[in-house]
């Protein structure tokens, strides 16, 4: 029998909200959750693509965690606290994102995240999705009509209501194709140069999803202070604005840093493959917890669970399992911490 559950799309941080459709606890598909307030019944070629995903990767429902929680163990008590690492991300959600901060903290372990050089804002910078469209005049940093294209909906609306729009980005893009204006730099490391040429107004807003450093981001929220406008951030996961406000994250070099200072890395809910070379990782123990990772200790995915994640504007949007498997013996992150916890 076919099921419908509304849910969260984790695919970046919008918050858009998804129906996912499900049979014998598989998901089978999508459809628009048309009463959402913030995609309103639209949802991305991303989501799309990321639920395809899920439906052709094979399933996982049982797992005797009983070796691998033994074996993690023994690797946690061979280290001291301070050569342990733990690594996460934005694709953990706000309650498995308590767990592995406490779980650090009681245990004195290092705990860091990459979340592409962006770093904790002031949350009266932050606009909401309603004011973009109430904007008049928005400067987009990225391709954001590409990578976060329901938001590039909402700019469209308000260029519709006569705001200007100005792309400012490293390569020729959608997003610099649809603006007023262009402007095309070599570097990120020129963008406050870029920005201090613009007339802006009370009402401008920023949109950027691409910087090369925490430097150049933390810079443009001293210029947006000074300017007394807003700047929107649209961060790659689901819940990095949570992230952002809970634990230190580090650009890349710090991240290898932090790597090459530990002997022992408990990597949860992250891809470091996608980041890094595979040389940073050699002759390091990794425990790794994830949901997509065949060679890792097996988590409950997103869908599969109660949770919240906290969007781009703030917003906290809570969500429930989707998919019901009564069957399903596959464990959450902070079951597994808590097993773990116990015998160190």
């Amino acid at each position: 029998m076919l099921t419908i559950n509304h849910s969260i799309c984790p695919e970046c941080s919008m918050g858009c909200g998804l129906n996912l459709i499900s049979k014998d606890g598989e998901i089978v598909g999508v459809n628009p959750y048309k009463n959402h307030p913030i995609n309103e019944g639209k949802n991305c070629k991303n989501s799309i693509d990321n639920i395809n995903t899920i439906k052709s990767a094979p399933k996982i429902s049982e797992y005797d965690y009983n070796q691998k929680i033994t074996e993690s163990v023994e690797l946690l008590k061979k280290y001291d606290s301070n050569d342990v690492t733990i690594i996460t991300s934005g694709k953990t959600d706000n309650a498995d994102l308590e767990k592995i901060v406490d779980f650090a903290q009681e245990k004195d372990y290092n705990i860091v995240a990459y979340e592409n050089n962006f770093t904790k804002i002031d949350s009266e910078l932050i606009p909401t999705y309603e004011d973009v469209e109430k904007s008049d005049l928005i400067i987009s940093i990225g391709d954001v009509y590409r990578n976060n294209s329901l938001i590039a909906r909402r700019i469209i609306h308000a260029q519709q209501n006569n705001a200007k729009t100005i792309n400012i980005n490293v390569t020729d893009n959608l997003a610099g194709y649809n603006s007023d204006e262009f402007k095309k730099i070599e570097s990120y490391d020129e963008i406050i140069n870029v920005l201090e040429k613009i007339e802006t107004t009370k009402d401008t807003i920023i949109v950027i999803n691409d910087i090369n450093s925490t430097e150049n981001y933390e810079k443009i929220g001293e210029y947006v202070k000074e300017k007394g406008i807003k700047i929107l951030t649209l961060y790659k996961h689901p819940n990095t604005f949570s992230v952002l406000n809970t634990i230190q994250c580090v650009q890349k070099e710090e991240l290898m840093e932090s790597i090459n200072n530990s002997k022992l890395l408990l990597v949860i809910n992250e891809e470091l493959s996608e980041i890094l070379d595979d040389e940073c990782l050699e002759n390091k123990d990794i425990i790794k917890l994830s949901s997509t990772d065949a060679d890792a200790i097996p988590i409950r995915a997103w869908y599969e669970k109660d949770g919240s994640f906290t969007n781009s504007e703030g917003l906290t949007q809570e969500f429930e399992d989707a998919v019901q498997n009564e069957d399903n013996q596959i464990k959450t992150i902070s079951e597994i911490l808590t097993l773990v916890g116990q015998e160190i």
